[in-house]
């Protein structure tokens, strides 16, 4: 399927109503931000293609993300979780697609959107957990045609396959991160006999508290580093703190920051979870360590790593236990911290497979099928 990447095709003909698209996702301290930050990156690509965009749902308990969307003026609409209550929301707010992140909606949303004329878009991390779709983003899945993922049952309007999305090269990178790489060059550790520098973190919330295992690791190799930890709270940062130093070793811990890309441009290395997140190190070309702290996140782990864009650390289980796991995760993390050409090696890969423009390439077909659907309805 040919992507739709012209800018200009978005806009409304002459006396037509901009297109309205609406993002239904979550963000609490449970569950982390990464569901919303993605939206923002495609709701940031959808606004400079010409469209509106608004996000359907809830940002509990996390300041810092509210204070992301009004910085960008994204408007914070109520996202209901039952299918009726979903399509009376995206009715009000006059929309003509919808975009679903989320692992805990029913799969009746998707259906319920699709019988009210709406087009629909899921973005899926390996499954599309029984959601069907006239459009379906996997952002780390390397098939083209993501056959093994998507259900028999699953068809765009009209009861033919969606489209179908798959890859690095449709990764959703914001607008921030893309700035920082411009301005993004070898890290301060990069020269021969200097310290490298890591930043290790896992979320505004790190709900699984890896953090403390993750920073405990990298001291276990026994080589000089410099790492700045980014807690999430005073139990991490606690735990954080009480863990010995070798020489040679600096852990500095700071409190989750509104500019992350800038704070990984400065890095050397990144150690976090296999998150999205992931993706937006890798545009800015870092070398990445990756620990998988919750189920849903192995397909993007497993697409990483298979890729050799990263070093693969496993389950985060595997660093709190004194098996051999936890012996090959330290070994992978001293030939990082020893290798500053393997470093370079992984950021340059990293920065040529996630390009930057996933999102012009995501807003152009969702809002293709958006005008279609518009003109299906009348």
């Amino acid at each position: 399927m040919a992507v739709v990447s012209d800018r200009a095709a978005a806009s409304p003909a002459d006396g037509a109503r901009t297109l309205r698209v609406g993002l239904r996702a979550d963000a609490s301290a449970a569950v982390g931000g990464g569901h919303v930050m993605r939206c923002l990156a495609l709701a940031e690509e959808l606004r400079r293609q010409g469209a509106e965009a608004v996000l359907l749902g809830s940002v509990d308990g996390l300041d810092w993300l509210r204070g992301q969307l009004a910085e960008r003026r994204l408007e914070l609409l109520p996202g209901p979780s039952d299918p009726a209550g979903l399509v009376e929301a995206a009715r009000a707010a006059a929309l003509d697609a919808v975009v679903l992140d989320s692992y805990a909606l029913a799969a009746e949303c998707s259906a319920a959107l699709r019988s009210a004329g709406l087009p629909v878009a899921v973005i899926v991390d390996g499954s599309t957990r029984g959601q069907s779709a006239d459009l379906v983003i996997d952002q780390a899945l390397g098939s083209p045609d993501m056959s093994s993922v998507l259900p028999e049952t699953t068809g765009g309007a009209g009861g033919e396959r969606p489209h179908r999305l798959g890859g690095f090269e449709h990764a959703l990178v914001r607008g921030a991160v893309l700035a920082a790489r411009d301005g993004a060059g070898p890290g301060p550790g990069s020269g021969p006999g200097a310290v490298p520098h890591v930043l290790c973190f896992f979320g505004a919330t790190d709900p699984y508290g890896a953090a403390p295992d993750a920073v405990a690791a990298l001291l276990a190799t026994g080589l000089p580093v410099r790492l700045t930890v980014v807690a999430a709270g005073p139990g991490v940062r606690g735990a954080v703190e009480a863990l010995a130093v070798g020489p040679g070793q600096v852990v500095r811990v700071t409190p989750p920051v509104a500019d992350l890309p800038g704070l990984a441009r400065e890095a050397d290395a990144v150690v976090t979870a296999a998150g999205s997140s992931v993706l937006d190190l890798l545009c800015l070309g870092r070398a990445v360590a990756v620990l998988v702290v919750a189920e849903a996140q192995w397909p993007v782990y497993r697409a990483v790593v298979d890729a050799g864009l990263v070093v693969g650390l496993g389950a985060l289980e595997s660093l709190r236990g004194a098996g051999g796991a936890r012996v090959r995760a330290v070994a992978a993390l001293r030939e990082l911290l020893a290798d500053g050409s393997a470093r370079a090696g992984l950021g340059r890969r990293g920065a040529a497979a996630v390009d930057g423009a996933g999102c012009a390439r995501v807003a152009g077909v969702l809002l293709g099928l958006a005008r279609s659907g518009r003109e299906r309805t009348g």
